[in-house]
């Protein structure tokens, strides 16, 4: 999930709450203001009648006058005054408005009167909801252009620190590509870049001592490796050779043949990461499978392997030294990890090909199948580089390569460019 996204699910609830409450609030504030004033008004009309009847001695005409409508009414005893709001039946419109009353008694010559002073509240209501109604439009307008000021303006603001992740997307060790990280005038995106750019020259030394020592381990077990195996040939070549001393000669053989193949192995991914393989070819894959099915035929007889082959008109344009390591890896994977009457299929499209085959019937880990020195079982014979080998090949040439286990096979998809 995104940030804006965070923060939007976190911000807009809030917002649309407040908005609401805002506009209830408003609406009940205004009109509370608005009967307030409106009761000051009943006062006032009470104050005038009071006045006219003590000049007059008489109250002035009951009724509808001027939107007022007064009643007096003989009571007993005293009522103190109060206000209540009630809704009325208006004959002439045939409808029911609401009015504000104000009760309260007066002493007229010893007599009590009750009297009631009433008016409408038709217009107040009326006003209240245009008043509140403006109010929630402005404040809905302050929140849209909030929003969207928000949106564009931290857009703008994070996207330093986007820009700062895109390149270190690309950023591989060993690349050689500088990673441009500028200043951005945000103190904490400049700290952040500051230390990302520390962080990159520190992995480029290590990466740096890390390879060297590859290549030169790589190099320096080829001489010991070769003394090795000649004097085993020499030994072997001797006579009265006890079969216990067969065996153990066997054995030293495979040791020796391990450590040659991961010397070479070592040297290869070192090779590939310092870019020795530049020329670009433009080839016929479909015909280049084609030949190393030929060669690896015999084996595939002699494991009783079935090879299904399914193709279509393919080039690539890559290295072609990589392309072969690619495919003998590939195929000879498939062919040591297969079970004796298995199944390889292979499937070439115009930018795909897909290589998959029986197996032990247990997936390899997804999250480390090209991990380097990484083996489905701790004593297998393998170094645990084939895969490793591939997914280095794949990221310099620009091919990806997926895994997957469906219906007991393992299957390898690679896909390039047009």
């Amino acid at each position: 999930m995104k940030l804006f996204t965070r923060y939007n699910q976190i911000s807009l609830p809030i917002i649309l709450g407040i908005f609401f409450l805002s506009g209830i609030g408003s609406y009940l504030w205004i009109d509370h203001l608005f009967i307030s004033d409106f009761d000051e008004s009943l006062v006032e009309q009470a104050q005038k009648i009071a006045l006219y009847t003590h000049k007059t001695g008489s109250f002035p005409r009951s009724g509808l006058t001027d939107d007022w409508l007064i009643t007096y009414q003989p009571n007993n005893k005293v009522v103190s005054p109060h206000y209540q709001t009630n809704e009325r039946y208006d004959p002439d419109d045939k409808d029911s408005s609401k009015y504000r009353n104000l009760y309260y008694t007066y002493n007229k010559d010893g007599q009590y009167y009750l009297i009631t002073i009433s008016k409408s509240l038709e217009e107040l209501e009326g006003l209240s909801r245009y008043v509140a109604m403006i109010i929630m439009i402005t404040v809905l307008a302050v929140i849209i252009v909030t929003i969207l000021l928000n949106h564009f303006l931290l857009r703008k603001l994070w996207r330093p620190f986007y820009h700062t992740l895109n390149l270190l997307k690309e950023y591989k060790p060993g690349s050689r590509k500088t990673v441009p990280l500028s200043e951005t005038g945000i103190e904490e995106f400049n700290f952040m870049n500051a230390s990302i750019a520390d962080m990159i020259h520190n992995t480029e030394k290590e990466y740096a001592l890390l390879k060297e020592f590859t290549e030169n381990a790589s190099h320096e077990m080829q001489t010991p490796i070769s003394i090795i195996r000649t004097k085993l040939d020499m030994i072997v070549q001797g006579e009265n050779l006890s079969e216990l001393q067969s065996l153990a000669m066997e054995s030293a053989y495979q040791s020796v043949r391990r450590l040659s193949n991961l010397g070479q192995s070592l040297l290869l991914l070192s090779k590939i990461e310092n870019n020795q393989f530049t020329d670009i070819t433009l080839i016929d894959l479909e015909d280049k499978i084609k030949n190393k099915i030929i060669q690896l035929e015999e084996y595939w007889l002699e494991k009783q392997i079935t090879v299904s082959f399914k193709s279509e008109a393919s080039m690539i344009n890559t290295n072609p030294d990589l392309l072969d390591i690619l495919l003998n890896n590939v195929l000879s994977n498939a062919s040591r990890h297969n079970i004796n009457g298995g199944s390889i299929n292979i499937y070439l499209k115009q930018h795909e090909l897909a290589v998959s085959n029986t197996g032990n019937g247990e997936p390899i880990d997804p999250a480390r199948i090209f991990t380097r020195f990484y083996k489905q079982r701790k004593h297998s014979m393998d170094n645990g580089l084939g895969l490793a080998i591939i997914k280095q090949i794949c990221d310099h040439t620009g091919v990806k390569v997926s895994y997957q286990f469906t219906d007991q096979q393992h299957r390898f998809s690679f896909t390039w460019p047009a």
